[in-house]
């Protein structure tokens, strides 16, 4: 038993420093089991994780410059579609659910939490893990629908009515068209108004 006892302590310092990159990137995770390979029982000087890709199950750490190769076997909750959502639907419990699966390659991040005031910037097929490229914030003001446009100069304001020529979320610059048919830019605020 005191033969493997040093393997085991070292073993899990790694494990540990593998451990916490996953956790911080994916809170969600359960990881089950860390297999180090080609791992020697030696006194610890330096661990290198900077090459630790938590997107992807196995990897390659340094342990006293030296390269150690290791694969870990997880759980992780992600959000699952289990109806068709459409682009611009919202998020809730008809449509999707948080399930756990196993821990895989993801070549993107996935969602880990049911999303507050988002919605599908895609359409995303039923039983499909939902990733962060797939939600957006929805749009504020939407294509051909007539907003108020504000322009402040001097300490004078003035407001009056515009067309939207593009759809746009808080922030954004579009293009929208005055009642003398002049096209301009504007920036959207939270109100759904464009500031000149």
């Amino acid at each position: 038993w005191f033969l493997f006892f040093p393997f085991f302590l070292f073993a899990g310092v790694i494990e540990n420093n593998i451990s916490k990159v996953y956790k911080e990137y994916f809170p969600t995770i359960h990881i089950n089991k860390i297999i180090i390979k080609n791992f020697k029982p030696q006194k610890i000087v330096s661990i290198d994780i900077s090459n630790i890709n938590p997107k992807k199950s196995n990897g390659v750490i340094k342990v006293n410059k030296q390269f150690i190769f290791y694969k870990i076997e997880a759980n992780i909750k992600v959000l699952k579609s289990t109806e068709i959502i459409n682009k611009n639907d919202s998020f809730s419990k008809n449509n999707s659910n948080l399930e756990e699966v196993k821990f895989k390659n993801f070549y993107s991040y996935p969602v880990i939490k049911f999303p507050k005031n988002k919605v599908s910037k895609i359409y995303i097929p039923k039983n499909k893990i939902i990733y962060q490229y797939m939600i957006t914030t929805p749009n504020i003001v939407e294509r051909y629908t007539p907003i108020t446009i504000i322009s402040k100069s001097g300490g004078i304001e003035i407001s009056f009515q515009a067309t939207t020529l593009e759809s746009g979320k808080e922030g954004d610059f579009i293009k929208v068209k005055d009642k003398n048919n002049k096209i301009f830019k504007v920036k959207l605020n939270k109100n759904g108004n464009g500031i000149l």
